[in-house]
This record gives C-alpha cells, structure tokens and sequence, in this order.
C-alpha cells in the first residue's frame, strides 16, 4: 500500500469514528432533553392536582388529568398512571405516589419512572427503586384492575 491509499484508509477510519461519537453522544442528549421534558411536563400536571385539590378539597378524576395531559401538551411525559382511586384517605403526602410515567430509553440513559408525589414534589427514579415502593403502596385490587386494563389495550 502506498502513502497515499494509507492517508485515504486512516481519513477514512478518522471520519467514521467521529460519526459514530457524535450519533452516540446525540442520542445521549436527546434521551436527556426527553427526560427533562418529562419531568417539566409531570411538575405542570402536579400543579393543576395541587390547585384542584386547594379549590375542591378532593383529587381530580383521571378524566381530568388526561385533559390536563392534553392541554399543557405533555407529549413527551407519555402513558401516565394515576393513581389517585388507589390512595387511602389519611395516606402520607411525602412518601405516597400519585402518578407515574415509565420512561425507556436507548444508549446510555437508565431506564426509569416520573414519579408525581402528593405532596406535589416530581422525582426521576431508578426502575428497581421506584418498583419496589410501589410494590409496598399497591393494593391486591389494584394489581388485578391493572392486569386487566393492560390486557384489554392489548385486544385494540
């Protein structure tokens, strides 16, 4: 191989490594500008809940959430569960879940949950820490409903 085919193989070595970092590192920014979007779009959803539970005392419907969702364009927050038919009167605010969203994600971002607390405080939580406090607050009847719900999305 002569001087020139070596400069033309290690360009192209160059160019290709280069392209290949800056796909991985885009995609990395991109799962981190979706996760931020998701957690600013959770933290407007919790201020509505928050500000409905002021003006009536109680916790909105999911009917009404999913307008909320709609209205302040959540988009990136994407499937939220909530849970507010789930949650006993006189539960904790600090430590009770209210609504989540499950969040995947390619490349190097962990997986996780938004988390909406009732005190109104938002959270990113890993998967396995996030499973197990729900698994601690859910209810047997929950689970059931929630098997059936997701198998009846399936049908569709």
């Amino acid at each position: 191989m002569n001087i020139r085919q070596r400069k033309l193989v290690a360009n192209i070595v160059i160019v290709l490594f280069f392209t290949i970092a800056m796909i991985v590192g885009f995609a990395n920014i991109k799962d981190k500008i979706n996760r931020s979007e998701s957690i600013r779009a959770m933290e407007l959803l919790g201020k509505e809940v928050l500000q409905y539970r002021k003006d009536f005392g109680s916790l909105p419907n999911e009917s009404y959430i999913l307008q909320i969702k709609e209205k302040i364009g959540a988009v990136r927050l994407g499937q939220v569960q909530y849970r507010a038919a789930w949650i006993e009167y006189g539960s904790p605010p600090e430590t009770t879940i209210l609504a989540y969203a499950k969040k995947d994600y390619s490349g190097f971002s962990d997986d996780g949950y938004v988390v909406l607390w009732l005190d109104g405080r938002v959270e990113w939580n890993a998967k396995e820490k996030f499973e197990k406090i729900l698994t601690e607050q859910q209810k047997q009847l929950e689970i059931q409903w929630l098997q059936e719900h997701l198998r009846n999305e399936r049908k569709f």
